[in-house]
């Protein structure tokens, strides 16, 4: 049923699709315009196959190689947040709200705040961080933009959470100061040109920090979004061992569930980035 609405929701934005055989046990769906595949994973017929767990991050690399996106779509994860898989898709095909870094001001935000953001606007939820960062559009742009009247307060369109700093100790970085980019989402189908970028150096500039590390989700990216940031890729991780509930569709990251409820699935890896920036106050 699942794999039928997501052919109704191509259909339904005029995408031109075509289903590819003999290249996965799942469904592979293929958008030629955007050359773009669709990896339908279903969950029952991931149980009856002994799959590598290298199996996605193979495939992965297969597309990748030749210029090509692939999403690897679990079935829980469109169950549980298919509005918001529809438009991550329709953004990554160039469908969305565009809204501009220059109209917004930076606020920190707190911890409910980001997470409440998080949970709705990022695929993978919120996470413990401890730096929380909001970009707010200004009131005199909601109505222009969002289409939204009478709007008095500046309006939460992308939230970034980072960790504490680390000090390095070892190797070529040794000295040096570095924080992770944990979470970055912003509002579910708009794209802000320039939010990133905006938050990072207001972020660069309240604290001492000599690079910034962050991860790309194989599993829907290739890590090109990174790349124009700025960022330099480091390595490609292995990858991640996950658990679903069967009954609830819930995940873990857990390894110690060995149960009957809990199904054990594995991810497409990860690519480790680090942005790296020349801070004399980092380094004293």
């Amino acid at each position: 049923m699942w794999k039928k609405e997501i052919h109704k929701f191509l259909e339904n934005n005029q995408l031109a699709f075509e289903t590819i055989q003999n290249q996965s046990v799942f469904e592979l769906i293929f958008i030629p315009e955007h050359q773009l595949y669709l990896h339908l994973i279903d969950i029952h017929i991931f149980q009856e196959y002994s799959l590598p767990n290298t199996y996605f991050q193979i495939l992965s690399d297969s597309y990748n190689a030749q210029n090509q996106r692939i999403i690897h779509l679990w079935e829980d994860v469109y169950i549980l947040k298919k509005d918001l898989v529809h438009a991550r898709i329709l953004t990554m095909i160039g469908t969305f709200t565009r809204l501009h870094a220059r109209h917004c001001i930076i606020k920190r935000i707190d911890k409910p705040t980001a997470d409440n953001f998080l949970e709705i606007n990022h695929l993978q939820g919120t996470v413990n961080a401890k730096l929380r960062y909001g970009l707010f559009l200004k009131p005199q742009y909601v109505e222009r933009f969002m289409g939204v009247v009478g709007q008095l307060q500046p309006l939460l369109i992308a939230v970034a959470t980072f960790s504490g700093g680390r000090m390095m100790k070892e190797g070529e970085r040794a000295g040096t100061r570095s924080y992770e980019l944990i979470r970055f989402a912003s509002l579910k189908g708009h794209v802000v040109v320039g939010g990133m970028d905006k938050l990072l150096k207001k972020f660069t500039e309240e604290h001492p920090v000599n690079d910034v590390m962050s991860y790309a989700d194989r599993d829907w990216s290739d890590g090109r979004s990174y790349d124009k940031l700025g960022f330099t890729k480091i390595e490609t991780s292995e990858p991640q061992i996950f658990y679903i509930n069967l009954k609830t569709l819930e995940r873990l990251s857990l390894n110690w569930l060995t149960d009957d409820e809990h199904l054990e699935i594995y991810n497409a890896g990860s690519i480790k980035y680090i942005k790296f920036l020349e801070n004399k106050k980092a380094l004293n």
